[in-house]
């Protein structure tokens, strides 16, 4: 009977298409393949993908070493196939140099935010730019990072800016064309800023959607108090924002920032600041893992936020230990 069973198994695998980081790892790398042959196409990615990684201290806060030790117990511990990086203040290339060969050696994929500020400060933003875009000339990963950057975040929550980064973001769109890496924002598509109204996108919506080669979004019902009073009752809200971005935004569809927190350092809700507890944060993200199948039928993805780096959201506590037995399911 085990034989039969291998065998099924083995037989079921052969021909299939094995593509990184979901059904293969670095290995000897691409080998010859294409870009597009490499990565895995957008309809594979559904549920849980791995961990939104602060990134918020000085350069000299984080190193090759470092970076190789979380991304190995991410993916050993909690199965991660991917690192989303949140918030990076580190203006140089060295920094984005380790943080692609420690993804290589963890087998694991990056999604880059190009972070500035929540302001229009744009010779922060060509800093920033540019010492990501150093990566892609460095001697030993240059070569090999667009395999193992997937895609990459044009700054965080732009929707509160408006209309003045649309030029900016297609710039930077156009530098990244060379190395056939995506683009895409990072925000909470619910901001009237993006909707009609009418359960559709509005102007300004649709030329970012049109702009972006992919969707992130920020499903937050922690920051609705208004609607969601609790952990207990956030699913109706959460379901909601991912139908309307299946109903109206490209794929592959990203849950970026999926966060609540379990005390009030710095995450006051306002309105029902009595949820910011431990058995919410708990019943939050179990409510996410034991709707799997749902979101595995919307070919939706998602990231824990975070990793460790916001005190109250993060995961790994200050003991270096989970701060409850997070156990991701895959549908």
């Amino acid at each position: 009977m085990l034989l039969i069973v291998v065998l099924l198994f083995v037989g079921s695998c052969i021909g299939a298409p094995q593509c990184f980081p979901l059904t293969h790892g670095w290995g000897n790398g691409p080998n010859g393949l294409s870009r597009q042959d490499w990565w895995c196409a957008s309809d594979q990615y559904s549920g849980f993908l791995g961990f939104s990684y602060p990134v918020e201290d000085d350069c000299s806060g984080y190193s090759y070493d470092s970076f190789l030790a979380d991304f190995q117990r991410q993916k050993t511990q909690y199965g991660a196939t991917f690192v989303r990086i949140y918030l990076p203040v580190c203006r140089q290339t060295s920094f984005w140099v380790n943080l692609v060969k420690a993804c290589r050696d963890s087998s694991v994929a990056v999604i880059p935010m190009i972070f500035w500020d929540w302001q229009q400060n744009d010779q922060v933003m060509y800093e920033a730019e540019n010492a990501f875009l150093g990566v892609f000339s460095d001697s030993e990963v240059g070569s090999i990072a667009p395999y193992i950057i997937h895609s990459v975040e044009f700054g965080d929550e732009l929707g509160e800016q408006g209309d003045y980064w649309i030029p900016l973001m297609q710039d930077f769109k156009n530098k990244l064309a060379k190395y056939q890496i995506p683009i895409t924002i990072s925000d909470d598509w619910d901001r009237q800023v993006y909707q009609d109204g009418n359960g559709g996108l509005s102007d300004f919506g649709k030329q970012v959607n049109d702009l972006s080669d992919m969707t992130h979004e920020h499903d937050q019902p922690f920051y609705h108090p208004d609607v969601v009073i609790d952990a207990f009752h956030f699913w109706d809200y959460f379901l909601a924002q991912m139908q309307f971005l299946v109903a109206n935004n490209k794929r592959p569809i990203f849950i970026s920032q999926t966060l609540w927190a379990y005390n009030k350092d710095g995450h006051q809700r306002g309105e029902h600041d009595e949820a910011d507890t431990m058995p919410n944060y708990i019943n939050y993200f179990n409510t996410i893992n034991d709707n799997c199948q749902t979101i595995k039928s919307m070919n939706v993805s998602w990231f824990f936020h975070t990793w460790f780096g916001e005190p109250g959201l993060d995961l790994i506590g200050g003991d270096g230990q989970p701060v409850y037995p997070f156990v991701p399911k895959f549908c």
